[in-house]
């Protein structure tokens, strides 16, 4: 080979390897931190609380950490649709707060929804992309409707047909939309008689008028907001089972609204009070399984003295308790106990309790728990798979 073709093709390797060097030093695109379960967690000490708001791809973990989540400044609940999360809190003005997750798996706040005159939003149904209802309370009771993708308000359900002078406060507590209709709890208080019944108003979602108010003398107080604390559930037929927490003169039982009616059905109705031996409240139905929460101390069943609810399984069909669910520990069911579908043969349960922040696994068939892993701060308010 000739000295300038030799000195030709040494410069162009030099220059090919000097390429590839460069191309080697320029940093890779970050991959897409995929979120398919969020979470949202309470932590520090009243009345300084923080929810913390995290997502995860899977949960093949042992431990969720708050070291990637975003932080909100007060104690909150979370509802989600599709792949956004949405957080309210207790305070005025009434304010839920919409995050959605980053290529990084970061919540980011995207839009705020405020509703003057009330303190905190009680319940949340979505209905598709461009309608969701919400009711507000503590202060002016309303229930608005809103467009989930753009956190404006779009208009409000008239309630003065339902209101009741008698009661010295209104709350609007669980919704369940079904065939075209919203049903929605109503709590009256302040009235011996009122506080002796169960009452649910049926919403037309084509006009957003008030076609009638419902009520029963079986049990009382439908009175669970439909987040962690849920008290509407609809079965593979249809068919729709109502959970009433009871009043002094009234046990805690579950009602029925067969599939294409709108009054509760005279046929049935369980006590749980007897089936499961106390009261309960926080009401899931899943695979036909339903399972609730029930009091340990009946003296505090707003737990203000420390966590006092256990899962119980429930038998609807039969009116019977199946027992405890295993050997899970004592949670604070008045604000969580949420329960998930996880596989065909597996159920997940929260555990927020004195000792520990865990979710547990459930084997249906066996009936074996198993704990899946721990999460950082001592509540979760929070659980949602994304789709």
């Amino acid at each position: 080979m000739k000295p300038r073709v030799l000195l030709n093709f040494a410069l162009g390797a030099a220059i090919l390897f000097s390429g590839c060097s460069k191309d080697d030093d320029k940093p890779k695109p970050e991959e897409k931190q995929e979120v398919n379960y969020a979470f949202a967690v309470v932590g520090g000490v009243a009345p300084s609380l923080t929810t913390y708001i995290a997502g995860a791809a899977d949960l093949n973990i042992t431990h969720l950490s708050n070291s990637n989540a975003t932080e909100q400044a007060n104690f909150a609940s979370m509802w989600h649709y599709k792949k956004a999360v949405y957080l309210t809190a207790s305070g005025a003005p009434a304010s839920m707060v919409k995050y959605e997750f980053n290529d990084k798996g970061i919540a980011v706040q995207s839009q705020k929804l405020i509703v003057p005159g009330a303190n905190t939003f009680s319940s949340i149904e979505f209905i598709s992309d461009n309608v969701a209802y919400a009711s507000v309370g503590g202060g002016l009771a309303r229930v608005v409707k809103f467009n989930p993708t753009t956190m404006q308000i779009t208009g409000e359900v008239n309630l003065n047909s339902i209101l009741k002078p008698a009661a010295t406060s209104t709350f609007y507590l669980g919704m369940k939309a079904r065939d075209g209709k919203l049903f929605m709890g109503v709590y009256y208080g302040g009235s011996a008689d009122l506080l002796a019944k169960a009452y649910m108003a049926v919403i037309n979602l084509s006009t957003d008028a008030v076609e009638k108010l419902i009520e029963d003398d079986r049990t009382a107080g439908i009175f669970q907001n439909g987040s962690s604390a849920n008290g509407i559930e609809i079965d593979d037929a249809g068919d729709m089972y109502v959970m009433g927490i009871g009043s002094p003169s009234k046990p805690s039982g579950i009602l029925r609204i067969k599939k294409g009616a709108t009054d509760f059905d005279p046929d049935y109705f369980m006590n749980l009070d007897v089936a499961a031996g106390k009261s309960c409240r926080n009401f899931r139905l899943i695979n036909g399984l339903a399972f609730v929460n029930r009091i340990v101390n009946e003296d505090d069943p707003y737990e203000l003295n420390g966590a006092n609810y256990e899962y119980y399984q429930i038998d609807l069909a039969s009116k019977t308790s199946k027992g405890k669910v295993g050997n899970l520990p004592v949670i604070w069911g008045s604000s969580t106990g949420i329960i998930r579908k996880y596989t065909d043969g597996e159920l997940l349960f929260t555990v927020s309790g004195a000792t520990e922040n865990a979710v547990y696994t459930y084997n249906i068939a066996n009936g074996n728990l198993t704990k899946k892993f721990t999460l950082d701060g001592s509540r979760t308010t929070g659980f949602a798979a994304l789709k």
